[in-house]
């Protein structure tokens, strides 16, 4: 059984489903093997426009990690794990093209930083998302406590992590940290990657690293960097072609270049 389930629902999409459902797809050492390279496969390849996030079995988009390899006291795999993590979340955060995570279950610890990792939230009403790391004595350790209080701000996230509550979906939306709370999410996916799609892919990748780099920087020097970046795409085939494709009142046809 391949542990992340790899298709393609439409041209230009990539899903990679976490499938390990009879543990809540919980992030063993091997499912975290297998998840860095199919993000580096689908990252090398140039047909992959948009990368989706699932879970399967219905019941969880990612429990967190397999809790069941951290007893006994095993410092030196727990440390490693840990640092494993870490460089593969940070490598899904950079990633250069849209990532959407769809969750319909629970997306706790592990799986809830992957989340935060993404671009884009859709999530529905069973959606219960969380970092109850505390309610085992531990902290989060995959960037978790910094990307939650960047995203939803100091109190409500110290609400969630110190209560070790777990977020509905509605909540999440209410707070801005979900795109979208929907009822059928394979629809809402689908729509939100096909858009992903129109869109030109540098333009992507540098507004993606505007938003990531941006944002701890002071503002006249984020706002500069923003200007840089768009007066080099400017210059590219891509916005010539977008410029020329609007004022023709047709569709561009971007390459990426």
């Amino acid at each position: 059984m391949s542990l992340i389930m790899i298709t393609e629902p439409y041209p230009g999409v990539r899903q990679l489903t976490f499938n390990r459902p009879d543990k809540l797809n919980a992030l063993s050492s091997p499912l975290m093997e297998a998840f860095d390279a199919a993000l580096d496969d689908a990252s090398a390849d140039l047909s992959v426009r948009v990368i989706v996030l699932r879970g399967a079995g219905g019941k969880a988009f990612v429990a967190g990690a397999d809790i069941a390899e951290y007893q006994g006291d095993k410092r030196a795999e727990f440390i490693a794990y840990q640092m494993n993590s870490r460089r593969v979340f940070d490598k899904l955060e950079q990633l250069p093209k849209p990532v959407i995570c769809a969750i319909d279950g629970i997306a706790l610890g592990g799986g809830f930083e992957i989340a935060l990792c993404c671009d884009m939230l859709i999530v529905t009403e069973a959606a219960q998302l969380g970092l109850p790391e505390g309610r085992l004595g531990l902290s989060p350790g995959g960037g978790g406590t910094q990307r939650l209080v960047r995203a939803i701000g100091k109190h409500a996230a110290s609400d969630l992590m110190l209560a070790g509550w777990r977020m509905s979906g509605a909540r999440a939306f209410q707070l801005g940290l979900a795109a979208d709370l929907v009822e059928d999410l394979d629809a809402a996916v689908l729509q939100r990657a096909r858009a992903c799609i129109k869109v030109a892919p540098l333009a992507q990748a540098e507004m993606k690293r505007l938003m990531r780099e941006g944002f701890d920087a002071p503002v006249e020097t984020a706002k500069s960097y923003e200007q840089e970046v768009l007066f080099r795409l400017y210059s590219t085939c891509d916005g010539q072609e977008g410029i020329d494709a609007f004022l023709e009142k047709r569709e561009p046809v971007f390459k990426g270049q």
